[in-house]
């Protein structure tokens, strides 16, 4: 299907490029942080509320993402202002999210957290998270997530991908806020309803 270029090609290009880039960090978000809540909850504690904000906030841009698609392709001419605005606040949401993630995690070395396969990772943590949840007092206690991702060099690794990721996501939507108004100004300048180019 061939991208509509509102009087600018590669303009439109690299916006369903940018696109693209960010409904993949996205998913992988969405994985990542899926993954630590089931096994969190598991053990019946309640995941860090950075794992649970950044989950909601993900799938929240992911659905977005997915509508804007479509309309982008309908030669939504003013529809790229919305859109643009919507950039905006979902690049100020994940660098909110940057800053909270970055907090704990940007004093934590992974190369010094104990390391083991996968099979010791994985009972290290649950046996991290029942311990902590017996020594806390109550069923249902939230583990912190400094706590959780100095548990296991894995852990250590996955949440630093996800804040890294968010970085990414900063990044990615800046770059769709600046290019939907100008593929929204030389569409106008042309003087011509968007017209599809040949990809």
């Amino acid at each position: 299907m061939p991208v509509p270029d509102y009087g600018a090609a590669p303009l439109a290009k690299t916006f369903m490029l940018v696109r693209g880039l960010a409904l993949f960090a996205m998913v992988c978000i969405v994985g990542l942080t899926a993954n630590f809540v089931a096994e969190i909850v598991s053990t019946n504690v309640d995941p860090p509320r950075e794992i649970v904000g950044t989950l909601t906030i993900t799938c929240l841009a992911a659905l977005y993402c997915l509508i804007s698609i479509p309309f982008f392709y309908a030669r939504a001419n003013l529809g790229l202002f919305i859109m643009a605005g919507l950039d905006a606040l979902l690049c100020l949401a994940f660098a909110i999210v940057a800053v909270i993630l970055g907090r704990p995690l940007s004093f934590l070395n992974c190369m010094i957290v104990a390391d083991g396969n996968a099979a010791a990772n994985a009972q290290s943590a649950s046996a991290f998270a029942q311990s902590l949840a017996s020594a806390s007092g109550a069923s249902g206690s939230i583990l912190g997530l400094q706590n959780w991702a100095a548990s296991t060099k894995v852990n250590c690794f996955e949440t630093k991908a996800i804040w890294g990721l968010c970085i990414a996501l900063c990044i990615l939507f800046t770059c769709s806020s600046f290019i939907l108004p100008t593929l929204w100004l030389k569409a106008r300048r042309a003087g011509v309803p968007a017209t599809k180019s040949v990809v």
